[in-house]
């Protein structure tokens, strides 16, 4: 039995309400469909969902909404494998599904799955290590300049890699300034930082990433080894200027291997930081304010079907 989640809040669905009673008509009665819009809702379609024993679980939403699901899903099952899950990509970045190389329209990738169970032919799957991040389970975390760079994309009208360049661009022109423009972007913070339960030298950071895929978004891919190793997630912090850290971004957004003395890179199990004052970080492109101590660990894998 197939059990699909729905957010209908996804930008997708937001945009076009006919897109749910689309995908509603395609599963019919081959699974259970239940649309949500708050964590309650989740958590009663997980309980139904164990309860019921679906074979595969099908996500409608982007990056927040499967790190939401994930989050109710994983205490669920509690300790059990999930069943293997598919992405609909009904998001805004769907920058997971990307990392995954899961492709395609969502009715497409629903109306797929449901013609190989009917014909019984195989899957492809792949493995990701999920991050947990305090309670929450996803992918990506991010403090300091990732969070600066994610709030400048959502601002303003379009999307993708040349939104992207043109946000770069006004960091680096911002600071070269002398009006103290740059000071919207950067946002250097002090913090105590214990990686595998040793503490980092350095107390002040402008950026600190973790994530357990190769894209964490905007078109960057700057941990290209994490899912090399299952059970780790890699970890990049930095204490960079304004140029500096302008620069760095767009060698990354360009493919160039990073070299910089100022940067701590390492495959690592759990890290738990602790912030002298509040500061928002981002999970999965989500923001979240006025965090102050967060416990990174690596969460349990899940399995996704590509097709």
């Amino acid at each position: 039995m197939i059990g699909v989640v729905t957010n209908t809040r996804a930008r997708k669905n937001a945009e076009n309400p006919n897109r749910v009673e689309r995908l509603r008509q395609i599963l019919g009665r081959e699974g259970v469909f239940r649309a949500t819009q708050t964590p309650g809702e989740i958590w009663d379609a997980a309980s139904e969902f164990r309860r019921a024993k679906i074979d595969m679980l099908v996500i409608d939403g982007g990056d927040g909404t499967l790190h939401h699901t994930l989050s109710v899903f994983i205490p669920i099952y509690k300790g059990m494998d999930l069943p293997p899950i598919v992405l609909l990509r009904g998001g805004t970045m769907n920058t997971i599904a990307n990392s995954l190389g899961i492709k395609g329209l969502s009715e497409t990738i629903l109306q797929r799955i449901l013609s190989a169970i009917r014909e019984r032919a195989p899957f492809e799957v792949v493995r990701a290590t999920t991050l947990q991040v305090n309670d929450r389970y996803g992918f990506i975390f991010g403090l300091g300049f990732p969070v600066s760079l994610l709030k400048a994309y959502y601002g303003g009208e379009g999307r993708g890699k040349w939104k992207t360049i043109r946000v770069l661009l006004k960091i680096l022109f911002s600071s070269l300034e002398r009006d103290g423009r740059s000071g919207k972007f950067f946002h250097p913070f002090k913090a105590d930082i214990r990686i595998e339960g040793e503490k980092m030298p350095m107390g002040r950071y402008t950026a600190i990433l973790g994530s357990t895929v190769k894209e964490v978004g905007l078109g960057f891919k700057p941990t290209r080894r994490a899912g090399e190793r299952e059970g780790f997630f890699q970890i990049l912090c930095c204490d960079m200027g304004p140029v500096r850290m302008g620069l760095t971004a767009l060698k990354v957004l360009l493919g160039i291997k990073l070299r910089d003395s100022k940067l701590f890179d390492r495959m690592v199990t759990r890290s738990v930081i602790t912030l002298e004052k509040p500061v928002d970080m981002q999970m999965d492109g989500e923001i979240f304010r006025d965090q102050k101590e967060i416990c990174l660990h690596v969460g349990p894998p899940v399995r996704f079907i590509r097709t």
